[in-house]
């Protein structure tokens, strides 16, 4: 009887989930093969015996089994989402579900845009605190200024009420509204009712781009949207047109990918020569795709670093590999996160999609610089990967560049020429949290006029910090729920004098400025720097620095 029990148990355990993802497999197929205006998802399944999905026909009749005679209520979404999460879950960890209510705000982000008033905040004491208005938004026009404070958004009051600040977010975002009605108030001025129109507002996917000295100018790209390419161009026309640009250093940092035909068109742009093969795609049911320099470029650059780290990922590492296999410039920072897989991204009926893996992207000599993903639980614990990264590799993996013959590595994202590792204070979480406390604090100094810093944005690398401001900001650290030992104040006192500069700089003269003082004592920008300035050619450089 006990052992029956037992039985039964595991049964109603896992018959859910069994019925569950045979009902989202067969409504997924039947959706698809049955929408006229799309090609369908799968095409030619072959249902003979051997076929490991053979038993699909079966599926409209276990539906309804478990609509007539399963013994609780199922909630039919939750159901159906947490099966095709199940199915996805045993590929590999970029094939994945996007529910209906996350489409939206996916799409507005690969298409740099989104439907909004045209702010950027703080969340401090329960109240959003404006930081930044973009020129021109519905938001600037209104009349919205820095250090403004929204009390009411369409007569639901938002400030002194506990709320997720992402509830708040949406409420600023809303797709379904065209205008909207605003409560703000600044210090002790009364409150102020505004009314203002919602717009498109562009998310740039190149917001820095400046000369850190005469001859060389940064270009910093966030993802490659659809709009990356056009945006990296103005910005690369300005620094040689006005600027007199002769080398560029392009910085990958924490840029995560996006659309290939941006990335191979800015490489077209890197490279003169027509026909240099940039990356290639192929899989199981694709053929090889080649992708290739136009020989069209516009501008005349002589050398070129690019940064990377452990967070640069997909569209960056094709970008990074296509340079270092043609030898056209040098790589600096960590290795990559090892993303070299293709999606296609298919509708379904519920107005989600399903995002699947349909092949694998190569550099020009042949590296797929896909990460190891067989054990998908540790797969994107990066931390874990690159903390101790000494750039071990096993000579199966080598490849040799197209022009020097230098040997390079692949099966694990790309690795640079110059190694920078993570610092110790990078990974010092006591320090990491005081850093992260840093904007909030500068922004309340700033807000309340304590921050006495009227020079420009050039001078705010050299300006020294009252003494009181930093005692002011130990009190506020040593205020906190999370204490730190004044050890950390001492000891890691030029991190947190140039993350408020930075943080200064960014409320003041906007992002290009904060950038500026955080690439001061930035050791992988100080290796491309050397690079460029050199008189040595890359191979010289490389073999003299071992």
């Amino acid at each position: 009887m006990t052992e029956n029990k037992e039985k039964f148990k595991n049964y109603t355990v896992w018959q859910p989930m069994l019925l569950s993802i045979m009902m989202i497999m067969g409504m997924v197929l039947g959706y698809k093969m049955n929408d006229a205006d799309n090609p369908p998802l799968i095409q030619g399944i072959d249902l003979d015996e051997s076929s490991a999905i053979s038993g699909l026909g079966r599926v409209e009749e276990i539906i309804r089994f478990v609509d007539t005679r399963y013994v609780d209520k199922v909630d039919d979404k939750a159901l159906v989402e947490s099966a095709i999460s199940a199915v996805l879950d045993q590929l590999d960890p970029h094939s994945v579900y996007i529910a209906p209510e996350y489409m939206k705000s996916i799409n507005n982000s690969m298409e740099g845009k989104f439907k909004g008033v045209g702010i950027e905040s703080y969340y401090l004491d329960d109240t959003v605190n404006i930081i930044s208005v973009i020129k021109d938004s519905p938001a600037d026009i209104a009349g919205l200024e820095r250090f403004d404070q929204l009390l009411a958004i369409n007569d639901s009051v938002v400030a002194g009420r506990n709320l997720p600040f992402s509830d708040i977010s949406e409420m600023l975002r809303d797709e379904e509204k065209d205008k909207m009605v605003l409560v703000k108030k600044y210090k002790s001025k009364v409150n102020e009712k505004i009314e203002l129109s919602l717009a498109e507002i562009p998310l740039k996917s190149v917001e820095i781009a400046y000369m850190i000295n005469e001859d060389v100018g940064l270009i910093k790209i966030d993802r490659f949207s659809s709009k990356t390419y056009k945006e990296f161009m103005i910005a690369l026309e300005d620094l040689v047109e006005n600027h007199n640009l002769g080398h560029l250093i392009i910085d990958l940092r924490d840029n995560p990918g996006g659309y290939l035909p941006e990335t191979t068109n800015i490489l077209s742009q890197l490279m003169k020569e027509k026909g240099r093969l940039l990356v290639y795609t192929e899989g199981k049911a694709n053929d090889r795709i080649d992708y290739t320099t136009t020989g069209k470029s516009f501008f005349n650059v002589d050398r070129i670093a690019v940064l990377i780290d452990e967070n640069s990922a997909s569209g960056s590492e094709i970008l990074a590999g296509a340079l270092q296999d043609w030898d056209r410039g040098l790589i600096v920072g960590r290795r990559t996160f090892g993303k070299g897989l293709v999606q296609e991204q298919y509708p379904l009926s519920n107005d989600g999609a399903i995002r699947l893996t349909v092949a694998r992207y190569y550099t020009p000599t042949g590296r797929s610089i896909q990460q190891a993903y067989d054990n998908l639980q540790n797969y994107h614990d990066v931390s874990n990967r690159y903390s101790s990264d000494t750039l071990q590799i096993v000579d199966s993996l080598k490849y040799y560049t197209k022009i020097l013959g230098r040997e390079v590595y692949g099966s694990g994202g790309i690795y640079p020429d110059i190694y920078v590792p993570i610092s110790a204070a990078d990974q010092d979480p006591g320090l990491i949290d005081i850093l992260n406390q840093v904007p909030e604090w500068t922004y309340e100094q700033l807000r309340d006029k304590k921050v006495k810093f009227d020079g420009t944005a050039d001078q705010l690398s050299s300006w020294v910090l009252p003494n009181e401001l930093l005692e002011s900001f130990e009190i506020y650290i040593n205020n906190q729920k999370d204490q730190h030992s004044a050890g950390y104040l001492s000891n890691h006192k030029s991190d947190i004098v140039k993350e408020i500069k930075a943080q200064i700089a960014r409320i003041r003269f906007g992002e290009i400025s904060e950038n500026k003082i955080l690439n001061v004592g930035d050791k992988a920008m100080d290796e491309a720097l050397k690079y460029v300035l050199s008189d040595k050619s890359l191979e010289e450089y490389l073999e003299a620095n071992k």
